[in-house]
């Protein structure tokens, strides 16, 4: 790596004189012909602002370290310049950090670092953008130093860009021939037909036909004579007793007139039945009084009489086997 370039925004009145004279020495024993000096710049002010970076050059797509340094009174802001400009300086990396200065004489240090590439040949400035310092209510815009970075190709100087003729055209190896591959593969399938069929014989079995779905009516018998066993009649229980005898006979209209009685309210049963051509009228009759009864003792907390749940079982019975009779017809 080269010798560091560093360029200075140097911002103190009472040193104007110390800085032109360390630029008239370092004017004085230049280097070989060629070689830049680093330049100082000052102006008003008590703002020291300085840009350190590798000299030399890069090649494209090679990281590059940019050091922005600032020293300035604690009652100070600086608003260090932004870098990145598209291809000619891309910003890989920014780190900040407050370094320890004289905080006995009111100033702090404040340091940037970016990392940087480019992918665009030639030289590039690397910060365009001002420094900018608020200090007693007074804005300072200050040009940033400038430098610049030299991008080159990696290649070296023998490659050439010019495109490379084409090769001669190489024959391809003969095809194998079909059969090779027909024999094998009939061969494979016959063995995996065996295979499926010799599986299929072992573990065959005898078809057993599904039994026939139980009618409703019988599940509706059967859960009246468990409900009746309960002794809910006994115990005067008359809510549990309406609430499962009404699940009983929504669960047989559901069987048997394929409704959705279990989720319908009693008007939209009523409603649909009332069209059905295999209910009287006082089978509709008779299930409109039942489960207009079966609401009131759920949702209005009525409290029939022991001889009104008897009846209320006696009648949903009834309207079971009567109605599963004309099914059967």
């Amino acid at each position: 790596m080269n010798t560091n370039r560093r360029k200075w925004i140097k911002v103190d009145e009472a040193s104007c004189f110390a800085v032109l004279l360390i630029a008239v020495l370092g004017l004085s024993s230049c280097g070989p012909a060629g070689q830049q000096e680093e330049p100082v710049f000052w102006n008003a002010g008590k703002l020291t602002f300085s840009v350190s970076a590798p000299g030399g050059t890069i090649n494209v797509g090679d990281h590059y370290d940019v050091t922005f340094t600032a020293i300035y009174p604690t009652n100070g802001v600086v608003t260090f310049p932004e870098i990145g400009r598209e291809k000619d300086i891309v910003v890989v990396n920014r780190e900040w950090q407050e370094l320890p200065f004289d905080p006995d004489a009111g100033h702090k240090k404040e340091e940037v670092k970016y990392t940087i590439t480019s992918f665009r040949l030639g030289d590039h400035v690397i910060c365009e953008n001002p420094v900018l310092y608020q200090h007693d209510g007074i804005t300072e815009t200050n040009a940033a130093p400038e430098t610049t970075v030299k991008v080159v190709s990696s290649l070296d100087e023998t490659t050439t860009s010019e495109i490379a003729d084409l090769q001669p055209v190489h024959k391809l190896p003969g095809r194998i021939p079909i059969w090779v591959w027909i024999i094998p593969g009939a061969a494979l399938i016959a063995f995996l037909v065996g295979l499926i069929a010799s599986t299929l014989w072992k573990n065959r079995k005898t078809l057993i036909p599904a039994p026939p779905p139980i009618p409703p009516h019988v599940i509706a018998l059967k859960a009246l004579a468990a409900l009746q066993h309960k002794g809910l009649l006994e115990k005067d229980e008359c809510g549990p007793f309406y609430t499962e005898l009404s699940m009983i006979l929504r669960t047989y209209l559901d069987g048997r007139f394929r409704l959705n009685a279990t989720d319908e309210t009693t008007e939209e049963i009523v409603e649909a039945l009332s069209r059905s051509p295999e209910l009287s009228m006082d089978q509709q009759s008779i299930l409109r009084d039942f489960m207009t009864q079966a609401d009131m003792v759920k949702f209005a907390k009525g409290r029939p009489d022991r001889s009104s749940m008897e009846s209320a079982f006696a009648t949903t019975k009834q309207f079971i086997e009567e109605t599963k009779a004309e099914a059967q017809n």
